[in-house]
């Protein structure tokens, strides 16, 4: 088949969005089908070149950045009659569109036009992002329930990335076919962590210290001030029983309120037991997650949540929140922990795995093996089903 996708971010930007594209493109190219990407020119990005040239699948939109959002750029202005040309030439057998702004709402024009069936992967809960929009959050989010209900009932089918996001959508009144198809994940990559003692001695971590990880981006959405709060109470915890603090919380990402938190934790004179390695990229963030005794997730706005499966899959149990994409993917108490939205609770499931080496090693195995129904290969199989499905029952 002949797939373009319709992305609002790509390459050199790193999120979800990007890696969920970036790993069906390559598993579903192995298997004969040919890519089309359509998303925003990122300023000062050059398109990685071969041996032949620049990526032939790649096709840039004029675009423009927010002050501080370079790597977020919007498309505009975009040539519809131009764009419908070049699509009937690369003759599309359906069109994929990530985002429901701007060129994702361009391929389901396009599509429509052009009688080419449309599917859209809702990838972000993006009500919980209106923080992001001064004095006006509540009306957006009224206002993106709706468009999101509009948009989905105009395609032909919805992905999500876990079944929880399959039901808020329903809930928002969405009435298509929607599928839960997780981003899968490279298991043979996760296999070959950095050493411990490299990690240790580049970051200046004892060796008597117990290592907590954290990936993902430092943003408020991400809910990474109740972590750090958790870990006050975990380090005044095992102070007081032990005589010392026996834990190091290593948090790898880069976010706009990175230098918030940082100040945060120095305000509590905890700047030596937590360190901050800013943006790291994915292929090394992904050798992080073996150096880890417990992977901790506090996010509750996770549509799926790939890190969690990465820890897993690096055989590293996982203390989460019990919100969205984490109560999916983690079976409690068999391959980690899922907890309310409590401090306290949070606090005691990460200190039990501290206490008993024996309950963590059994947990790390059961991980590991739960963690291969999503690779990579698998997740794409099942894309490349609904593809062809939606293909075959398509009817203009």
């Amino acid at each position: 088949m002949r797939i373009g996708i319709f992305s609002q971010c790509y390459l050199p930007t790193n999120n979800g969005v990007v890696a969920s594209v970036e790993t069906f493109r390559k598993e579903l190219e192995k298997h004969g089908h040919q890519y089309f990407i359509f998303a925003p020119e990122t300023p000062g990005y050059e398109e990685i070149t071969t041996a032949a040239g620049g990526p032939e699948y790649v096709f840039r939109f004029p675009a423009f950045t927010w002050p501080g959002q370079k790597n977020y750029p919007i498309a505009w202005p975009i040539n519809r009659r131009e764009v419908i040309h070049l699509i009937k030439n690369l003759k599309l057998d359906i069109i994929h569109a990530q985002h429901l702004f701007t060129i994702g709402r361009l391929g389901q024009v396009v599509a429509k036009e052009l009688n080419i069936p449309f599917v859209f992967t809702y990838h972000t809960l993006i009500e919980e992002y209106t923080h992001y929009v001064p004095l006006v959050g509540s009306l957006a989010k009224k206002y993106i329930i709706k468009m999101s209900r509009d948009f989905c009932n105009d395609s032909e089918k919805i992905i999500t990335p876990s079944p929880s996001m399959k039901k808020i959508l329903e809930g928002y009144g969405v009435t298509k076919p929607i599928l839960a198809i997780p981003t899968g994940v490279n298991i043979e990559a996760l296999q070959h962590p950095f050493r411990r003692d490299d990690i240790r001695q580049m970051w200046g971590i004892p060796e008597n210290k117990h290592i907590l990880l954290y990936v993902s981006r430092m943003a408020k959405e991400k809910n990474v001030g109740f972590l750090l709060e958790a870990f006050r109470q975990l380090v005044r915890l095992r102070e007081h029983r032990l005589g010392r603090i026996d834990i190091h919380l290593l948090m790898v990402g880069g976010g706009p309120e990175l230098d918030s938190f940082k100040k945060k934790v120095t305000g509590w004179g905890l700047e030596s037991a937590v360190t901050f390695t800013d943006m790291v990229k994915p292929e090394l963030a992904k050798r992080y997650f073996g150096v880890a005794d417990v992977f901790v997730f506090p996010s509750v706005t996770e549509t799926q949540g790939i890190v969690v499966t990465e820890a897993q899959a690096a055989g590293v149990p996982v203390v989460a929140v019990n919100r969205m994409g984490p109560s999916d993917l983690i079976k409690n108490g068999e391959d980690g922990y899922l907890t309310d939205l409590n401090v306290g609770e949070f606090v005691a499931k990460i200190n039990k795995l501290l206490d008993d080496s024996g309950l963590r090693h059994q947990m790390s195995k059961s991980a590991r093996k739960n963690a291969e129904q999503y690779s990579s290969l698998n997740c794409a199989l099942q894309m490349e089903n609904l593809y062809e499905h939606t293909r075959n029952c398509y009817c203009p």
